[in-house]
């Protein structure tokens, strides 16, 4: 299983948990310093994974998890 099929399937599990959002979901996960990190690099090593994170920005707005200072791309604090 790949890492980025592991991740889809803890958000899935934590939607049903916890019977939140994907947005709440994915905010859950990054609390884990694990994951978090995961993911920060992901979205810097992983042309895909870049896509997908400047797409949640545009789709969220200010209510993004990850933030951006230029071209850098971040998972904000408040995630």
């Amino acid at each position: 299983m790949t890492e980025r099929n592991r991740w889809i399937l803890h958000i899935k599990h934590l939607r049903a948990a916890h019977a939140v959002s994907i947005l709440d979901a994915e905010r859950i996960a990054l609390a884990d310093p694990a994951w978090r990190r995961w993911v920060e690099r992901q979205i810097e090593h992983d042309q895909q994974c870049r896509r997908m994170a400047w797409r949640h920005i545009r789709d969220h707005g200010d209510a993004a998890l990850i933030g951006r200072d230029g071209g850098q791309l971040f998972i904000r604090k408040s995630a």
